[in-house]
Formats: C-alpha cells, sequence, structure tokens
C-alpha cells in the first residue's frame, strides 16, 4: 500500500496546475526557454504521511538540496524524493525508495533523472540524462547497459514537472471541468497523465481546514497504478500550489497522504 501511495504521490506532484506538454520534436533547439521562478526556492521541504484510517504506514518526502550541480554547462537544482515504510512495518515490507533529478536553473527542464528502489529483497538503480536540444534520453540500467530513446520537446521526468509546472501555472486560472495533461519518460517510454479539476474545495488536515482545489486523477499507462483504482488530490488554492491531501480509494476504505511537515515555502501556506 505504501508503494501505491507514493507512486501516486509522484504521478501528481507531476500533474498539478500543468498544460500539455511534450510535442513532437520540431528543428533541433539552440536555446533553451528562460523562466522566471517565483514559487520555489532552495531548502524547500515537504513532508506526507500514507495512512490507512489511524494507521501510519509510512511518508514521502520532497527536498530542494542547498548545493547547486553543474551539467551540460547549466546551473541546476538538486531536488530528492524519499518514500519509505514505518519502521514498525519494516519486517513485513521494507521499502526506502528515492527519486532525483537536476533541473536548469533557468529553464526548469531535467538534465539528469536517477532512480534507486529498494523495496524488500528487490533493489534497482537507473539513471537517465537527457538532451534538450536533440530530444533524445539516455537510460543506463542497471547493468550500466546505455539506450537512447527519441523524446518530444521539454520533456520531463516525475520529479522536475512538478516544479516546471508550479512555476508556469496559477491556481487561480482554473476551472472546475477543466483537464490536465503532461508528457514525462519514466522507465524507457513516454507516457500521458490526465486530471480533472472536479471543485473548489476545503480540507482538514491535522486540525486545519485549507482551501484547495480538488482534482480526480485518470491514469491509463504510466508504469505507476493501473488497475482502475479512483484516486482523488487536493492541491493549495495558492501561490505555493503544493499537494495537501492524496487519496486512493481500497476495496475497503481508502488510503490517503497528508501533507504534516514543510519548511522554506516562497509563501506561507495559509490555513483559514
Amino acid at each position: 500500500m505504501v508503494r501505491r501511495i507514493y507512486l501516486v504521490l509522484i504521478g501528481i506532484c507531476l500533474l498539478s496546475f500543468t498544460g500539455r506538454g511534450g510535442f513532437p520534436p520540431g528543428p533541433l533547439q539552440e536555446e533553451l526557454p528562460s523562466i522566471d521562478n517565483h514559487t520555489f526556492r532552495q531548502g524547500e521541504f515537504l513532508k506526507y504521511r500514507i495512512h490507512y484510517g489511524f494507521i501510519t504506514a509510512g511518508f514521502a518526502t520532497l527536498e530542494v538540496m542547498p548545493e547547486r550541480y553543474l551539467l551540460q554547462d547549466r546551473v541546476c537544482w538538486h531536488i530528492v524524493g524519499k518514500g519509505y515504510t514505518h519502521p514498525g512495518y519494516d519486517w513485513i515490507y521494507k521499502i526506502r525508495d528515492q527519486y532525483e533529478t537536476y533541473i536548469d536553473r533557468e529553464s526548469l527542464l531535467s538534465w539528469r533523472f536517477n532512480r534507486h528502489i529498494r523495496e524488500g529483497g528487490f533493489e534497482n538503480y537507473t539513471e537517465t540524462y537527457f538532451n534538450h536540444y536533440t530530444y533524445k534520453a539516455e537510460y543506463i540500467n542497471e547493468w550500466k547497459q546505455i539506450t537512447v530513446y527519441d523524446v518530444p520537446a521539454n520533456i520531463q521526468d516525475v520529479i522536475s514537472a512538478f516544479y516546471h509546472a508550479r512555476t508556469t501555472h496559477t491556481a487561480a486560472d482554473m476551472k472546475v471541468g477543466d483537464k490536465i495533461s503532461l508528457r514525462n519518460f519514466l522507465d524507457r517510454k513516454t507516457f500521458d497523465l490526465e486530471a480533472e479539476m472536479l471543485a473548489r474545495d476545503t480540507v482538514k488536515i491535522g486540525g486545519m481546514s485549507y482551501k484547495t482545489l480538488k482534482f480526480n486523477l485518470l491514469i491509463e499507462e504510466a508504469g505507476l497504478i493501473t488497475d482502475g483504482s479512483k484516486i482523488q488530490f487536493w492541491i493549495s488554492d495558492d501561490h505555493n500550489k503544493v499537494p495537501l491531501r492524496i487519496k486512493s480509494d481500497l476495496m475497503i476504505g481508502s488510503l490517503k497522504a497528508d501533507l504534516i511537515e514543510w519548511d522554506n515555502l516562497m509563501y506561507e501556506l495559509r490555513a483559514l
């Protein structure tokens, strides 16, 4: 269950307020887009409690690391996402997953994406390097074998898309019925996700109420959750545009991820 909601969280992050991306490539790019970032900053930290009723099954975090990286002669943000089971349930099925992205500070496009999966007795590490000038993704598998894939222009990974989307779209522009789509590259393939805005809503977390935008997530094929489960999520209706709650229905009850800790947001997260 923890892996389900963590993967859903990653999917939701990449959908947050995002317009359609990933169009077929045209002539080779000589210059990358320039985007003013007034949404997130170094040190931003988000932590989610993954729970079934009162039972805490695990946690997920997203953090903009303090150091800077230089890739393709471009200065990049280093952002890390983690998902892990509650220590009390490690004996059942231990999860220690980590996702890393290196995002161009000017264009907010990903240059590198690392995925390290540790679940039960299974472990897998892969890397993907993007070339936005030639529309190529170089995928390195666990055996260090390299495969090059064609990708659409301005392709994102599942972490970088979240921060790009938050920066380039505003909550005030969304209307009930709007459908949001995004194209991403993960695990050797390009895929699409879609969400539909259901309502402007109020959600209560930790005894505090927040204004949100409520969405229904539609997943057809993303290497995430494809069993037809109903998945909904609530995004803060403010300049931060962060996921506050994610809910995935089960046969009995539902699994939720709630934002329980945050630090160094660009704007104050205000409760009602």
